[in-house]
Protein backbone atom coordinates (compact mmCIF):
# COMPACT_ATOMS: atom_id res chain seq x y z
CA UNK A 1 0.00 0.00 0.00
CA UNK A 2 1.71 3.50 -1.12
CA UNK A 3 1.02 6.23 1.38
CA UNK A 4 -0.86 9.42 -0.69
CA UNK A 5 -0.43 12.97 1.14
CA UNK A 6 -3.61 14.39 2.07
CA UNK A 7 -2.28 18.18 3.54
CA UNK A 8 0.41 20.17 1.79
CA UNK A 9 3.68 19.76 3.87
CA UNK A 10 4.32 23.85 3.75
CA UNK A 11 0.98 25.63 4.38
CA UNK A 12 -0.94 22.29 5.72
CA UNK A 13 -4.07 22.89 3.86
CA UNK A 14 -6.12 19.57 2.55
CA UNK A 15 -5.96 18.68 -1.00
CA UNK A 16 -9.05 19.05 -2.83
CA UNK A 17 -10.34 16.00 -4.44
CA UNK A 18 -8.65 17.06 -7.62
CA UNK A 19 -5.47 18.01 -6.19
CA UNK A 20 -5.57 14.26 -4.66
CA UNK A 21 -6.56 12.72 -8.16
CA UNK A 22 -3.35 14.12 -9.59
CA UNK A 23 -1.11 12.91 -6.74
CA UNK A 24 -0.53 16.08 -6.05
CA UNK A 25 2.55 16.37 -3.35
CA UNK A 26 2.54 20.57 -2.76
CA UNK A 27 0.51 23.64 -3.42
CA UNK A 28 2.47 25.05 -6.71
CA UNK A 29 2.23 28.18 -4.38
CA UNK A 30 3.87 26.99 -1.40
CA UNK A 31 6.86 25.14 -3.47
CA UNK A 32 9.00 28.45 -3.04
CA UNK A 33 8.53 28.77 0.56
CA UNK A 34 9.02 24.92 0.99
CA UNK A 35 12.60 25.14 -0.69
CA UNK A 36 12.93 28.24 1.52
CA UNK A 37 12.07 26.19 4.79
CA UNK A 38 13.82 23.23 3.89
CA UNK A 39 17.38 24.43 2.84
CA UNK A 40 16.93 26.77 6.73
CA UNK A 41 16.15 23.39 8.22
CA UNK A 42 19.17 21.89 6.43
CA UNK A 43 21.54 24.36 7.82
CA UNK A 44 19.84 24.07 10.99
CA UNK A 45 20.80 20.49 10.90
CA UNK A 46 24.53 20.99 10.19
CA UNK A 47 25.09 23.62 12.24
CA UNK A 48 23.55 21.40 14.84
CA UNK A 49 26.24 18.56 13.56
CA UNK A 50 28.95 20.88 13.67
CA UNK A 51 28.45 21.64 17.80
CA UNK A 52 28.09 18.32 18.46
CA UNK A 53 31.48 17.74 16.69
CA UNK A 54 33.09 20.42 18.47
CA UNK A 55 31.48 19.07 21.93
CA UNK A 56 33.29 15.91 21.50
CA UNK A 57 36.76 17.40 20.26
CA UNK A 58 36.41 19.49 23.03
CA UNK A 59 35.47 17.17 25.56
CA UNK A 60 38.81 14.78 24.01
CA UNK A 61 40.38 17.69 24.34
CA UNK A 62 40.04 18.11 27.78
CA UNK A 63 40.52 14.77 28.62
CA UNK A 64 43.95 14.87 27.44
CA UNK A 65 44.82 17.52 29.17
CA UNK A 66 44.02 16.28 32.62
CA UNK A 67 45.53 13.12 31.31
CA UNK A 68 48.70 15.36 31.37
CA UNK A 69 48.20 17.02 34.28
CA UNK A 70 50.43 16.32 37.42
CA UNK A 71 49.06 15.41 40.89
CA UNK A 72 50.55 19.02 41.66
CA UNK A 73 48.36 20.39 39.59
CA UNK A 74 45.12 18.60 40.68
CA UNK A 75 46.20 19.00 44.77
CA UNK A 76 46.17 22.56 44.04
CA UNK A 77 43.12 22.83 41.82
CA UNK A 78 41.11 20.79 44.58
CA UNK A 79 42.82 23.05 47.75
CA UNK A 80 41.47 26.25 45.94
CA UNK A 81 38.13 24.56 45.62
CA UNK A 82 38.04 23.57 49.18
CA UNK A 83 39.08 27.07 50.33
CA UNK A 84 36.86 28.98 48.15
CA UNK A 85 34.00 26.60 49.46
CA UNK A 86 34.96 27.62 53.30
CA UNK A 87 35.36 31.19 52.94
CA UNK A 88 31.30 31.55 51.13
CA UNK A 89 30.38 29.08 53.69
CA UNK A 90 31.95 31.31 56.39
CA UNK A 91 30.33 34.63 55.18
CA UNK A 92 26.97 33.29 54.27
CA UNK A 93 26.84 32.11 58.00
CA UNK A 94 27.57 36.14 59.39
CA UNK A 95 31.01 34.86 60.21
CA UNK A 96 34.46 36.62 60.74
CA UNK A 97 38.08 36.14 61.32
CA UNK A 98 37.95 32.81 63.68
CA UNK A 99 41.11 33.95 65.34
CA UNK A 100 40.76 38.06 65.99
CA UNK A 101 36.41 38.63 64.79
CA UNK A 102 37.87 40.92 62.31
CA UNK A 103 35.57 41.51 59.14
CA UNK A 104 38.20 43.20 56.83
CA UNK A 105 36.35 45.45 53.51
CA UNK A 106 36.78 43.36 50.48
CA UNK A 107 39.46 44.63 48.37
CA UNK A 108 41.96 43.88 45.18
CA UNK A 109 43.57 40.04 46.24
CA UNK A 110 40.96 39.46 48.85
CA UNK A 111 41.15 40.26 52.58
CA UNK A 112 39.87 36.88 53.84
CA UNK A 113 41.81 33.18 53.87
CA UNK A 114 40.71 29.98 54.42
CA UNK A 115 43.07 28.93 57.41
CA UNK A 116 43.65 25.28 58.30
CA UNK A 117 44.25 25.21 62.23
CA UNK A 118 46.35 22.03 61.58
CA UNK A 119 48.44 23.25 59.25
CA UNK A 120 49.04 21.44 55.83
CA UNK A 121 52.67 21.31 56.14
CA UNK A 122 51.98 19.82 60.22
CA UNK A 123 48.77 17.38 58.73
CA UNK A 124 48.74 16.82 54.66
CA UNK A 125 45.82 14.35 55.73
CA UNK A 126 43.71 16.94 57.30
CA UNK A 127 44.36 19.60 54.18
CA UNK A 128 40.43 19.04 52.40
CA UNK A 129 38.79 18.05 56.53
CA UNK A 130 36.23 20.74 56.32
CA UNK A 131 35.77 20.85 60.37
CA UNK A 132 39.67 22.37 60.81
CA UNK A 133 39.51 24.80 58.03
CA UNK A 134 37.84 28.20 58.76
CA UNK A 135 37.26 31.64 57.21
CA UNK A 136 40.48 33.71 58.36
CA UNK A 137 41.81 37.27 57.54
CA UNK A 138 44.96 37.53 55.77
CA UNK A 139 46.43 39.25 59.09
CA UNK A 140 45.99 36.27 61.35
CA UNK A 141 46.84 33.61 58.35
CA UNK A 142 49.48 34.62 56.73
CA UNK A 143 51.19 37.04 59.11
CA UNK A 144 50.95 35.42 62.34
CA UNK A 145 51.24 32.32 60.96
CA UNK A 146 47.89 31.21 60.88
CA UNK A 147 47.32 32.54 64.73
CA UNK A 148 46.66 28.77 66.09
CA UNK A 149 45.82 29.61 69.50
CA UNK A 150 43.46 32.25 68.93
CA UNK A 151 41.88 29.42 65.81
CA UNK A 152 41.68 27.00 68.43
CA UNK A 153 39.51 28.95 70.90
CA UNK A 154 37.33 30.14 67.85
CA UNK A 155 36.68 26.16 67.25
CA UNK A 156 36.15 25.21 70.47
CA UNK A 157 32.92 28.21 70.56
CA UNK A 158 32.05 26.61 67.35
CA UNK A 159 32.64 22.78 67.42
CA UNK A 160 32.99 21.95 71.40
CA UNK A 161 35.93 21.03 73.36
CA UNK A 162 35.51 17.23 72.30
CA UNK A 163 35.28 17.91 68.58
CA UNK A 164 38.37 20.08 68.79
CA UNK A 165 40.73 17.34 70.69
CA UNK A 166 39.21 14.69 68.19
CA UNK A 167 40.45 16.83 65.63
CA UNK A 168 43.87 17.32 67.62
CA UNK A 169 44.35 13.51 68.14
CA UNK A 170 43.53 12.70 64.47
CA UNK A 171 46.56 10.99 63.09
CA UNK A 172 47.00 8.95 59.73
CA UNK A 173 48.47 8.73 56.64
CA UNK A 174 46.34 10.13 53.72
CA UNK A 175 47.83 9.67 50.16
CA UNK A 176 45.76 12.20 48.17
CA UNK A 177 45.64 10.19 44.41
CA UNK A 178 44.47 11.65 40.96
CA UNK A 179 41.12 9.92 40.87
CA UNK A 180 40.31 11.17 44.31
CA UNK A 181 41.40 14.69 44.05
CA UNK A 182 38.92 14.59 40.77
CA UNK A 183 36.54 13.39 42.50
CA UNK A 184 37.00 15.67 45.30
CA UNK A 185 37.11 18.79 43.07
CA UNK A 186 34.02 17.86 41.43
CA UNK A 187 32.12 16.99 44.51
CA UNK A 188 33.09 20.39 46.59
CA UNK A 189 32.54 22.34 43.65
CA UNK A 190 28.55 20.87 42.95
CA UNK A 191 28.29 22.18 46.48
CA UNK A 192 29.80 25.38 45.97
CA UNK A 193 27.41 26.12 43.23
CA UNK A 194 24.62 25.63 44.86
CA UNK A 195 25.49 27.50 47.95
CA UNK A 196 26.69 30.09 45.90
CA UNK A 197 23.42 30.21 43.48
CA UNK A 198 20.77 29.58 46.77
CA UNK A 199 22.39 32.97 48.47
CA UNK A 200 22.16 34.82 45.20
CA UNK A 201 26.43 34.73 44.76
Amino acid sequence: MTFRRTTCPQCRKKFTAEEKAARRLIHPECIEAYAEAEEARSERKKAKELRAQLRVERAADRKKRESLKPRAKWLAEAQAVCNKYVRVRDTIRGCGCISCGARPDAKFGGAMDAGHWRSVGSAPHLRFYLPQIALQCVKCNRFFGGNAVEMRKGLVERLGVERVEEIAAMQHVAKFDIEYLKRLKSVIGKRLRRMESRHGM
